[in-house]
């Protein structure tokens, strides 16, 4: 398995491909850069778009962005082949019943979550649902650090500190954010879930989405620790692959026949 920061080699695609039924495949720097899909990206996608899901540690954007993206790109996929921690973190949130809630979140994840049914509350909270918000602010860091000192649950999206973006620059992501929280209160006394990768919840969910095993799929990410890591924890086969090295995607399609 590939562990360090070189993308995986062509032996190891090959041995991957000849084993593999299925793909499910990391979004912010893996296949896109800034919702941006690379040429080589969209070219596997599309010849794999039946046995292929996106497994993505995004909180910033709903199933439906996704759709339009991939549909713009000539790539169709169903909703369930979609598996976004954001999205994930707030329907977690929904099943908890009726309860005050406080989403740090883009407008349009509170959307999402307003329209399951979800209690929003902006001062007093019973759960505090923490995505990437890029409008995160002081007062939004000192009304959710007080709910958790008073008791609230907090249900955290990822825990990345960034994702790659356009020109080498990099996007602060829901992990630095929590690493905020974690300077006013101490996380250790907060009942606290973590969503996305490494947790094995995506995969698992994409893994049924495509009515495969977790012996029949591999997983493609740019992130050691989160998208290589939780894949192997689970026991599947999975690959370093990057937007900006586009070598396997292509050498995947040769091996796979496309």
């Amino acid at each position: 398995m590939a562990h360090g920061l070189m993308p995986a080699s062509s032996a190891e695609i090959a041995h991957v491909a000849q084993a593999a039924r299925g793909f499910l495949i990391d979004w912010d720097g893996c296949c896109a850069i800034d919702n941006q899909p690379t040429v080589s990206a969209v070219a596997f996608l599309r010849a794999h778009q039946e046995r292929a899901a996106i497994v993505s540690n995004n909180s910033s954007n709903t199933v439906d962005d996704f759709l339009e993206i991939l549909t713009k790109a000539g790539v169709s996929m169903r909703r369930e082949q979609i598996v976004l921690a954001g999205v994930e973190a707030i329907d977690r949130a929904a099943m908890a019943g009726p309860a005050d809630v406080m989403i740090l979140a883009d407008p349009r994840m509170r959307a999402v979550a307003r329209n399951l049914g979800v209690r929003l509350n902006r001062d007093e909270a019973e759960i505090v649902v923490l995505l990437r918000d890029t409008r995160f602010s002081y007062s939004r860091l000192e009304r959710a650090a007080n709910a958790l000192r008073k008791g609230a649950r907090l249900i955290v999206a990822n825990p990345d500190l960034t994702h790659p973006g356009a020109e080498g620059r990099v996007k602060p992501e829901t992990g630095a954010l929590l690493a905020a929280l974690g300077a006013c209160v101490n996380l250790d006394t907060v009942e606290m879930e973590i969503i996305g990768k490494p947790k094995p919840g995506l995969y698992l969910k994409a893994c049924r989405a495509l009515g495969l095993g977790l012996e029949d799929v591999v997983m493609l990410g740019d992130n050691p620790a989160t998208d290589l890591a939780g894949a192997e924890a689970l026991g599947m086969r999975a690959l370093l692959t990057r937007a900006d090295e586009p070598g396997v995607f292509e050498a995947l399609l040769q091996e796979t026949g496309f």
